[in-house]
């Protein structure tokens, strides 16, 4: 191969991989979102749970939410997309060691100090 064609083929090349980037963003880009994301915050109760705060996630955030329950202080963080009980005063951890929470029906839960938080995407489920 002489240097004329060497020059067409990485032309060829570089044609090839900026055609292959437009194509790749036009198609992105026109992808519709999923559904919208929260991070909820339960109070856990005889009766059942109750809602006590609800957290978009998705909207590039980040929020600290301190519950109050029967221990003392459980913190919940939303950061971007996911979220996690980030401490909490219960003996065992086992809330905060779920760690990050990003798909819908991912929960942590503490027990000794009756809350919970879930991750939900505005969808009714029969269970």
């Amino acid at each position: 191969m002489d240097k004329k064609n060497n020059i067409w083929v990485a032309l060829i090349i570089i044609l090839l991989g900026i055609a292959l980037f437009v194509g790749g963003k036009v198609l992105l880009s026109s992808r519709k979102a999923g559904p919208k994301m929260y991070a909820t915050v339960y109070s856990l109760e005889e009766a059942g749970k109750k809602l006590v705060r609800t957290m978009p996630l998705g909207d590039g955030r980040k929020q600290i939410y301190e519950f109050d329950g029967p221990l003392g202080i459980t913190v919940v963080e939303v950061d971007g997309n996911r979220a996690r009980v980030k401490s909490s005063p219960c003996p065992d951890q086992v809330c905060v060691q779920f760690g990050w929470l990003a798909k819908p029906h991912d929960f942590s839960a503490c027990l000794p100090n009756a809350m919970m938080v879930t991750i939900e995407d505005g969808q009714t489920y029969p269970y």
